[in-house]
């Protein structure tokens, strides 16, 4: 996943780079810094395999999973 697709990406599920920091810390990664997801997004740095892989899964949930899943990273 390139950087303008991870930003067309958290576009389509409503995620702010920082929202999606707090949603990998949930997931039971080590939360990213904010400045590392603008990194990822600028194209400075490579997306990880696995947050590409995972945000193309959150796409294909159905709805009400995809914001059961996200609740909690949308609110902070």
């Amino acid at each position: 996943m390139t950087g303008d697709e991870l930003a067309e990406s958290l576009l389509r599920l409503g995620l702010s780079q920082a929202a999606l920091a707090r949603l990998l810390d949930d997931l039971g990664e080590r939360q990213p810094a904010p400045t590392t997801v603008w990194r990822w997004v600028d194209g400075r740095s490579r997306v990880p395999v696995g947050v590409g892989a995972l945000l193309r899964l959150m796409e294909q949930l159905p709805e009400d999973m995809r914001l059961q899943l996200i609740r909690k990273a949308l609110r902070a």
